[in-house]
């Protein structure tokens, strides 16, 4: 019942992201995010960016059900849309918090999070990604949405990675965009 209920709710979204042009995940996006989900099967999955809880509703579909996802959202609007959608379609294991990704992450446990996805502030990923990193378990993985359609907007995550030769890869899931994949283990060189 309740992965009907999360289905009509996700067709519903998408109407209403057409008409209010919310930026939320596309359909090949969220079938290939998905499937790498599906692949890591995480214990504690944090997304930074809920929006209407679009790609959180996803999420779950893809997660097990002793796993969790702790989704950041900073407009208060878009918070509100999202804890009612996921309370209409009655998910337990999702924990929405209201507030400002760059406040919230330094208070959350270390070592805790085994999948990473960041999808809000372009210009701020860097900071996300940053101060996300000290919450991960070693083995983590990061996705990281909009690589290529804004990447003018994120110039000093590039930077940054390329700067300290961070391998990462490049995912097309749309025709004008790609996802970005990296692991917490290409970090460990830099804090060494």
């Amino acid at each position: 019942m309740t992965s009907q209920i999360i289905s009509l709710t996700l067709k519903n979204l998408k109407k209403i992201w057409m008409l209010r042009e919310i930026p939320n995940i596309s359909e090949q996006n969220a079938e290939f995010l998905k499937q790498l989900i599906r692949e890591k099967n995480p214990k504690h999955l944090l997304e930074i960016g809920t929006a209407n809880g679009y790609s959180t509703l996803h999420f779950s579909t893809a997660i097990s059900d002793i796993s969790d996802i702790t989704t950041l959202e900073q407009a208060w609007n878009m918070h509100n849309d999202a804890v009612t959608n996921f309370k209409n379609c009655k998910i337990k294991n999702i924990h929405a918090i209201w507030w400002d990704a760059k406040l919230v992450l330094p208070k959350l446990a270390e070592n805790f999070f085994d999948f990473v996805y960041i999808d809000a502030m372009k210009k701020e990923y860097l900071q996300y990604l940053l101060l996300a990193l000290p919450k991960m378990t070693p083995d983590a993985m990061i996705v990281i949405d909009d690589v290529e359609k804004f990447r003018d907007k994120m110039e000093d995550l590039f930077d940054y990675l390329d700067g300290n030769r961070v391998v990462y890869q490049f995912e097309k899931t749309d025709i004008d965009d790609s996802i970005m994949i990296l692991y917490k283990k290409d970090f460990l060189s830099i804090w060494e």
